[in-house]
């Protein structure tokens, strides 16, 4: 393969590559532009598979001084007089912003957003009027913001008036009309604790600063950056969720109901969840396996700002990305970190890392814009299975906890954890950080999927014998589950 500047354009790059298989010219074709910060690769098979990389050493450049300190040893205390840059580039996104966006939505006054209440319609005007400022256009009901239906979400609310918040980049390009990349994120929490609630927590303020004002927040502070300045190929939605919380109703009615730009015709969803405790964590992204592109596109992302991300390809199907899924189409999950204030009254304000935002808000843009305007679709690896019911989709949660905080970026068999919960079960049995989980009972545990389908299973006070490896050596506990 060789690579030259292209003489009339500066910001492109000619490639010409040459393979006996012409099998494997596809897979190289999508696979290479996120390469390109290497100055060699090897790749085998048709898929492409890379299997070496890395970078020339720079030589005789002006802007480089190779010191031989084994020629003069004192040399070897050199250090560089600090110097100021030239210039800063101005910021992206605002912190600012977002944070007014997350102060709002998980304020004291919005009483943590729960489903059929004032407060949670107080938060659909907010995002409308966002939406609206930022200068997107309608993409709701009679050329509003607003998708709304009614719908029994259950005990002890019923029949409840739901609200998705919607509006629209169109696209430019013709040949894509109707097509649409789909950015999203839920705004309702758990109000007082309902439908989840931990012991103890009964009627408290569920503030929802982290799950998931921060996504909110994440997704409109991209909408007002890009709303004037790009011109994408395909629509672009942006669409804030109701009733997540509640079995991901809000994303149900929405694949069913678009007619506008067809959720079916959508070639993914960003979705993002949670994202507002980022700290020194890379940016995790679940559910890259559901297409072949999206684990490139994402590590592209990192290659091209600079930050850390952790493509996860186990999707436990917790959040509105399964909507899609359900219906074809591929997607992922922007989040932050595990915390003990999950769907607890700690999840405030003043735990989000505003910093840590501007990092997914970065690697969201990328993907967008990539996703937006690439002329094909994605090679998409979701099993082939029907769509379920809207009414088949209430959520199921797990009513019992023992306090194990899952590695998300291990890939191997059974469950690796980081560590536990403070005064669990888990922390009490003597579990570490690096601890992997293998079996409950004597019955394998594969996976974290499988690790969530036993817990969803126990009821408080259950006793489980927990089968765990740290390093070589196999051990096994005796734990008792208690209530959420």
């Amino acid at each position: 393969m060789l690579t030259t500047r292209h003489p009339e354009n500066s910001g492109a790059t000619l490639i010409w590559l040459a393979t006996r298989r012409a099998e494997a010219v596809p897979a190289l074709a999508r696979k290479l532009p996120h390469y390109r910060k290497y100055s060699y690769l090897a790749f085998e098979g048709d898929e492409g598979n890379n299997v070496a990389k890395g970078q020339w050493q720079v030589l005789n450049s002006p802007m480089s001084l190779d010191f031989n300190y084994a020629d003069n040893p004192d040399r070897a205390n050199f250090k560089l007089t600090p110097a100021a840059a030239l210039a800063q580039l101005p910021p992206v996104f605002s912190e600012r912003r977002m944070m007014a966006d997350v102060t709002f939505l998980a304020s004291e006054a919005m009483q943590g957003r729960g489903l059929g209440t004032p407060e949670l319609d107080q938060a659909a005007d907010y995002i409308a009027n966002e939406f609206n400022k930022a200068g997107l256009k309608p993409g709701g009901d009679n050329n509003t913001f607003f998708q709304q239906w009614t719908e029994d979400v259950g005990a002890p609310l019923g029949e409840t008036p739901l609200t998705n918040v919607v509006a629209v980049l169109p696209g430019s390009n013709p040949q894509l009309a109707g097509e649409s990349l789909v950015i999203s994120a839920h705004y309702d929490h758990l109000g007082r604790g309902w439908p989840d609630v931990h012991k103890g927590d009964e009627g408290k303020v569920h503030y929802g600063a982290d799950d998931n004002a921060s996504g909110v927040a994440v997704m409109l502070e991209l909408a007002r950056q890009v709303s004037k300045k790009w011109k994408p190929a395909r629509s672009i939605v942006f669409v804030a969720f109701t009733a997540e919380e509640a079995g991901l109703r809000g994303s149900q009615h929405y694949v069913h109901a678009m007619s506008q730009l067809p959720a079916r015709k959508a070639i993914a969803v960003l979705n993002l969840d949670t994202v507002g405790r980022l700290g020194d964590g890379p940016v995790t992204v679940f559910g890259t396996q559901s297409a072949r592109e999206l684990i490139h596109i994402i590590r592209g992302a990192g290659f091209v700002t600079g930050i850390q991300t952790q493509g996860v390809n186990t999707d436990l199907g917790f959040s509105d990305q399964k909507s899609f899924y359900d219906i074809g189409v591929p997607g992922v999950q922007f989040f932050g970190s595990v915390h003990s204030d999950f769907h607890r009254p700690g999840d405030t304000i003043e735990q989000v890392d505003s910093a840590g935002m501007v990092k997914v808000a970065a690697i969201l843009k990328e993907a967008a814009e990539y996703l937006a305007n690439v002329p094909e679709g994605l090679s998409i690896t979701l099993p082939k299975s029907a769509p379920q019911k809207r009414t088949d989709r209430a959520r199921q949660g797990r009513r019992v906890s023992i306090g194990t905080i899952p590695d998300f970026a291990y890939s191997g068999n059974g469950v690796r954890i980081s560590g536990t919960s403070p005064d669990s079960p888990a922390e009490k049995a003597g579990l570490k950080d690096g601890d992997i989980l293998t079996g409950i009972d004597g019955k394998p545990i594969d996976d974290l999927a499988a690790y969530a389908r036993v817990l969803r299973s126990l009821k408080a006070g259950d006793t489980i014998t927990l089968q765990y490896r740290r390093g070589d050596r196999e051990h096994q506990v005796k734990i008792i589950a208690v209530a959420r």
